[in-house]
């Protein structure tokens, strides 16, 4: 005998099959919650997901994810391994990701690559095991143009690297990390960088990064429109080299030690340019004492 779909019954079947889908959903918007997911709606959808402490959910709770179509956004706090990454479902609308105090290694981040539509990834205070290199491999990312990666000493110049390899970037910020003048370089090779933050190296001796030396390169970077240097002593001489960035809009001084008869005198060298500057930290001040020694 043939069976007819007639229209009702097939509105029949949509209306159970949404009614499963639905239940599925909240059934796994309950469990993350119970496992200490902080979950974010907008207009009744599950668009975020924040999960503070990794050793609180399981591999099969975080593969719940998979119920959650809309979700934009997945923020992990301490305990991201290599395993979690491997093992996150496949998320189609994910376009942020962040991670702090993360264990994973520079071949396990390159699980981030399957998600295509993926703007911005912020990583702080990563493992001793992820020096960057690995970022290369999110290269494909057609839509990835922010990136931070901040507070490991881990984090060096193969990472640097790795960053000028990521075409679409058009904000990077980066500091307390091993990062060197050496590494800036090559952040030359991206064609569309608009913002940049250099922090401090999160040392007390050796090469200071950022120098009067990183002022010079960075010079040298046309598409620069926003500049922000933190926790350092840098000269009036070394940022008038900024008259170069024609593109260049605002420069931030964060913690940063210069006179004011020299700040004056750089905002009339600079006129196209909003430079607002602030007092080191006393923080600040312990390292910037360090790296540049004492007046």
């Amino acid at each position: 005998m043939r069976r007819i779909c007639t229209p009702t019954l097939v509105a029949a079947l949509f209306f159970v099959g949404s009614s499963v889908a639905w239940a599925d959903e909240a059934s796994s918007i309950e469990t993350l919650r119970t496992a200490g997911a902080k979950l974010t709606e907008t207009k009744g959808a599950v668009t975020g997901c924040e999960i503070a402490d990794a050793a609180t959910i399981t591999i099969e709770q975080l593969q719940l994810l998979a119920q959650l179509p809309q979700l934009k956004s997945l923020s992990f706090g301490k305990g991201l391994s290599d395993e979690m990454l491997a093992k996150l479902p496949p998320l189609t609308d994910l376009e942020n990701f962040s991670s702090n105090a993360s264990t994973a290694t520079d071949d396990g981040i390159k699980a981030l690559a399957r998600y295509k539509k993926l703007r911005s990834i912020a990583l702080f205070h990563p493992g001793k095991q992820f020096s960057g290199s690995g970022l290369a491999a999110l290269a494909e990312l057609p839509q990835l143009d922010r990136l931070t990666v901040a507070g490991s000493l881990a984090f060096d110049d193969s990472g640097m690297a790795a960053v000028g390899q990521l075409p679409h970037l058009q904000n990077f910020r980066t500091w307390h990390t091993g990062v060197t003048n050496e590494g800036l370089k090559k952040l030359a090779s991206l064609p569309k960088l608009e913002s940049l933050v250099v922090g401090q190296r999160l040392a007390y001796k050796g090469e200071a990064c950022p120098s009067d030396e990183t002022i010079a390169i960075l010079a040298e970077f046309k598409s620069l429109k926003t500049l922000d240097l933190q926790e350092a002593r840098l000269s009036r001489g070394a940022l008038e080299k900024l008259k170069a960035l024609s593109a260049l809009k605002t420069l931030k001084l964060s913690g940063v030690e210069i006179s004011e008869p020299d700040l004056a005198q750089l905002k009339q060298e600079l006129p196209g340019v909003e430079i607002a500057r602030t007092e080191p930290s006393e923080a600040f001040q312990k390292r910037i004492k360090a790296l540049f020694g004492s007046h």
